[in-house]
């Protein structure tokens, strides 16, 4: 029974010679599960899972189509381009057919989006602009090398080919190469490659025409492409739709891929990959002008998690595919719940970036905040019902208990869920309250409907000791007590005028001026301090990191800084709080010197105290019993939700 209303989404579409069961498409994104430059299983089962759950198209993450210094020096490093590969093109190929879905390959050159590789290889590029992160200088590429990157594009191609993909995307977009070309920022050329726009889209042409001629009229060549950039002098969206359709020409084109920006700068990633703060669809006019200038299937990306916002983008004719890439991320399965009339049961995307964009960042491969199922298919399969369903009782209603008691219940277990409080999702409640993080209600919403939809008794304003515990004499116990509020051991932190940030964010009233000590390093101090910059409050962060925020994402992060600048916000990295009282504030420089800020309050943000001493109790009384999440250890709520999962699929 398909749910009415998504008529468009569910439609097929033809691209080239290949048709594809509907509109929902996976972009081509890195997923750091590649090994050695190949494709492994582990690949695969992520692929195969979204293709499974129904989903259309799946564009592979970038082949590097030559052995420049990304493949050396990235985290989770890219596919690369050579024969090796062909066989597990067919691998991948064969198992997403067997799911109905089609797939293509980004073939990539990242020209000057890296860094200089471990024997000192330097990036590429048409002029000897760095990017802004690395700052590495590009070798300025010569006539003969770029020959032959344009014959390696071809090759590459044909491979895809040999190797029974369905289609390739040439990449031309996020300051990749060929788009640092096209671009009057980063191409200062005055030969036959730059200078004049005829010359700087040459390059562009000639990757085209080569893939074209090396692959046949009969397999599918498109592009992913930034029809802007919206940097201070790069190309805008009228000249950037122009290009298009002379690339569409050039190439015979079977569909483009329409994004927008560059990676070379740190503002610009932060617009193309959207945020949590970012708007609804920020990238859809882009692909609405090029469509009105080609006639072949135009692609649409960039913060569309709701399959409803697809629809409506399908049905106005803004774009003929709809790039649904995190929200797949988050949930394989939404065109299955879709036909299945489940719409309610999809987990939506809230774009909070902890588990993918950061967590790549961080140690290279990806995951999801609330469905740590992703990037480990290929060790978790679907959840099954037990042979032995035991009684289990979880104490601690955040969202570690929440998706302890989801999985548990659905496994066929007998759960029971006490929450010490009236109400479910722990301290998420209270990072909900803060600016642009309203969403992460969703997760609490869909934990708890989902838990209860499986068969969980839940119990609130139910306090729990280890004797109501062992009295209750369950088989399994999970405990996701979470993490006490804490204060860092400084002279005064137990002052009146000193508060939590939890505190903060549960109503206390803080004075004029407030200084803010972070030792969380991750969103907390920043997402304080923008409620009370935006409340009226003089605000300014203190913390001992480089600077403020140094362990959040670099997407989220940058708008993030921009915001609290704008507030007014002062931030004084590289100095720790030593003592609260009389005039204000004494902070300590890395050097040892000090000085004193004048405060009406004192606001100390950190991830807090393990709340564990009902583990300790039950610890030799209870055969079976598991810690999760910040009772274990404070951390974040990726780690919370998949220790919660874990300990109920080992039961």
């Amino acid at each position: 029974m398909s749910t009415p209303g998504f008529e468009h989404l569910l439609s097929p579409l033809r691209i080239g010679n290949v048709t594809v069961r509907n509109r929902a498409l996976s972009t081509a994104h890195g997923t750091g599960m590649s090994v050695g430059g190949q494709i492994s299983d582990r690949l695969i089962e992520y692929h195969r899972a979204r293709a499974r759950g129904g989903i259309g198209l799946v564009i592979m993450e970038a082949t590097s189509v030559d052995q420049s210094p990304i493949g050396a020096k990235a985290k989770g490093a890219n596919l690369r381009s050579s024969d090796a590969i062909i066989p597990g093109y067919r691998r991948i190929a064969d198992a997403l057919h067997a799911e109905g879905a089609k797939v293509f390959t980004m073939l990539s050159h990242s020209g000057r989006n890296t860094s200089m590789g471990a024997d000192g290889e330097p990036p590429v590029a048409p002029s000897p602009i760095p990017m802004d992160r690395t700052r590495d200088i590009p070798h300025e590429l010569t006539i003969e090398e770029i020959g032959g990157i344009v014959r390696a594009f071809a090759a590459a191609a044909l491979r895809a080919r040999e190797g029974g993909l369905d289609g390739v995307e040439l990449s031309f977009t996020h300051g990749n190469l060929v788009q640092a070309f096209l671009s009057p920022a980063s191409n200062k050329r005055q030969d036959a490659y730059g200078g004049s726009e005829e010359k700087r889209l040459r390059f562009a042409r000639e990757v085209l025409e080569a893939v074209r001629a090396a692959v046949g009229p009969d397999f599918v060549v498109g592009i992913r492409y930034s029809a802007t950039e919206i940097i201070p002098d790069g190309y805008g969206i009228e000249e950037g739709a122009r290009y298009a359709a002379l690339m569409a020409g050039w190439g015979r084109l079977d569909f483009i891929d329409v994004s927008a920006g560059t990676n070379a700068s740190m503002w610009s990633r932060s617009i193309h990959y959207p945020t949590i703060a970012s708007p609804q669809r920020p990238l859809v006019p882009y692909a609405r002008a090029v469509k009105k200038l080609v006639d072949i299937p135009v692609f649409c990306i960039g913060k569309i998690a709701d399959p409803r916002e697809a629809e409506a983008i399908l049905r106005a004719g803004d774009a003929d595919m709809v790039g649904m890439t995190r929200a797949h991320i988050s949930e394989p399965a939404i065109i299955r719940k879709i036909m299945e009339g489940r719409v309610e049961d999809i987990r939506t995307c809230i774009h909070g970036n902890e588990a993918c964009f950061s967590r790549q960042q961080r140690v290279g491969d990806i995951t999801c905040v609330y469905n740590p199922r992703t990037g480990r298919e290929y060790q978790w399969e679907k959840l099954a019902p037990t042979e032995t369903p035991k009684s289990v009782l979880i104490v601690g209603g955040g969202p570690a208990g929440l998706e302890a008691a989801r999985v548990a219940a659905k496994r066929g277990h007998d759960v029971v869920l006490h929450e010490r409080s009236g109400q479910l999702g722990g301290q998420v409640r209270l990072l909900a309250r803060t600016p642009y993080r309203q969403d992460y209600m969703q997760i609490v919403t869909w934990l708890e409907r989902q838990a209860r939809k499986a068969g969980t008794l839940v119990r609130l304003n139910s306090e729990m000791t280890a004797e109501k515990v062992l009295a209750a004499a369950p088989d399994v116990v999970i405990l996701a007590t979470g993490a006490a509020d804490a204060r860092p051991e400084v002279p005064g932190a137990e002052g009146p005028s000193v508060f939590t940030g939890r505190e903060v964010l549960a109503g206390a009233n803080l004075g004029k001026r407030v200084v803010l000590g972070d030792w969380d390093g991750r969103h907390m101090g920043m997402s304080v301090a923008e409620a009370l910059a935006t409340r009226g409050h003089e605000v300014e962060i203190v913390t001992s990191a480089f600077y403020v925020g140094m362990d959040a994402d670099l997407l989220t992060w940058r708008p993030a800084y921009d915001r609290l600048l704008s507030l007014g916000v002062r931030m004084s990295p590289l100095e720790e709080i030593v003592e609260i009282g009389g005039p204000g504030v004494t902070v300590q420089k890395t050097n040892g010197s000090r000085r004193v800020i004048e405060a009406d309050s004192v606001v100390l943000c950190s991830k807090g105290r393990a709340e564990a001493s009902l583990y300790h109790a039950l610890k030799g009384a209870v055969k079976d019993l598991h810690a999760v999440g910040d009772c274990w250890a404070p951390r974040q709520l990726e780690q919370a939700i998949f220790e919660g999962s874990r300990a109920a699929r080992q039961i």
